[in-house]
C-alpha cells in the first residue's frame, strides 16, 4: 500500500473529468481574457502574453485547483484518509496528495496555455519581427532568437504553471479548515490578489514566476530558481498538511 499512493492518485485524476475541465477552462480564461475574437498585435505571441497580464487571467488558477485541491477535504468527508493510512504511512498519503495537486496544477497551466496557443497560431502568425523586442529582455531568449516559439510559451506557462501549483496547494491546506468546496476554489485567485496587493510589482514577488523578469544571467538558473521557491513553499505546506491531519486522526 505504501509504494502506491501516488500511483492511485494519478489514476484517480486521469479518471476523472476534472483534469480535462481544468485544461479547457485555462484555455477558455486566456481567449477571454483578450476581451475580443482578435490576435493582439496580430500575433500569437503578444496574444498570449496580453491574456496572462489581464486581470482576468485570475480565474486560470481557479482551473488549476479544480483537478485535486479538494481531494484532501473529500477523503476527510469519506473518511478514506483513515483507511488508507491505517493500511500505510500518513507521510506517504500527504505526499502522494501534494505531488499529484502540484503536477495536476502545472499540466493543466501548460496544457490550457499550449491548447490557446495553438488556436492562435491558426489566426496569425508567432510574431512580428518589428515587435520582437520585448521577448528577447527576459529568460528564454535563446528561444525566441532561434525561432522556437512554441517552446518559448510552454516554458513561460510552465513558470506560470509553479505559481498555480503553489496556490493549489496552499487551498488544499486551508480545505482542512474550510469544508466549502467553493470556497476552496476560489482561495487561489484571493490569496494571489492579496500577496500582489502587499508585495507590489517589483520582480521578487509573485511576478517573479513570469518569464520577462529574470533574476539570473542563465536560463537554466532562473528556471530552477523558480521551481526552487515552489518546492519549498510547497513542501513547507505538506509538512503543515500532515501536522494538520495528525492531530485530527
Amino acid at each position: 500500500m505504501k509504494r502506491h499512493y501516488f500511483l492511485a492518485d494519478l489514476r484517480r485524476l486521469w479518471k476523472g473529468y476534472e483534469v480535462y475541465a481544468a485544461i479547457l477552462g485555462v484555455a477558455a480564461t486566456l481567449f477571454f481574457s483578450m476581451e475580443s475574437r482578435e490576435l493582439k498585435n496580430g500575433n500569437v505571441m503578444f496574444s498570449y502574453f496580453y491574456a496572462t497580464e489581464m486581470s482576468g487571467f485570475m480565474i486560470a488558477y481557479v482551473f488549476c485547483a479544480f483537478p485535486y485541491a479538494a481531494s484532501l477535504c473529500e477523503d476527510l468527508e469519506h473518511k478514506y484518509v483513515r483507511y488508507q493510512t491505517v493500511r500505510g504511512s500518513l507521510k506517504r498519503y500527504v505526499a502522494s496528495k501534494v505531488g499529484v495537486v502540484y503536477l495536476s496544477s502545472v499540466l493543466a497551466m501548460v496544457l490550457g496555455s499550449m491548447l490557446f496557443v495553438a488556436y492562435c497560431r491558426t489566426q496569425g502568425p508567432w510574431v512580428n519581427e518589428e515587435d520582437i523586442g520585448p521577448y528577447v529582455n527576459g529568460v528564454y531568449e535563446s528561444l525566441v532568437e532561434s525561432g522556437h516559439y512554441g517552446w518559448y510559451c510552454a516554458f513561460y506557462a510552465l513558470q506560470l504553471g509553479f505559481l498555480a501549483a503553489i496556490l493549489s496547494v496552499l487551498s488544499a491546506f486551508f480545505s482542512l479548515y474550510i469544508t466549502n468546496k467553493v470556497t476552496v476554489f476560489i482561495l487561489p485567485v484571493v490569496i494571489y490578489k492579496v500577496v500582489l496587493d502587499k508585495t507590489g510589482p517589483g520582480m521578487y514577488t509573485v511576478l517573479v514566476f513570469r518569464a520577462y523578469n529574470k533574476p539570473f544571467e542563465e536560463e537554466w538558473q532562473c528556471l530552477l530558481f523558480v521551481f526552487a521557491v515552489s518546492a519549498v513553499l510547497v513542501a513547507a505546506l505538506a509538512w503543515g498538511i500532515f501536522r494538520k491531519l495528525k492531530a485530527r486522526m
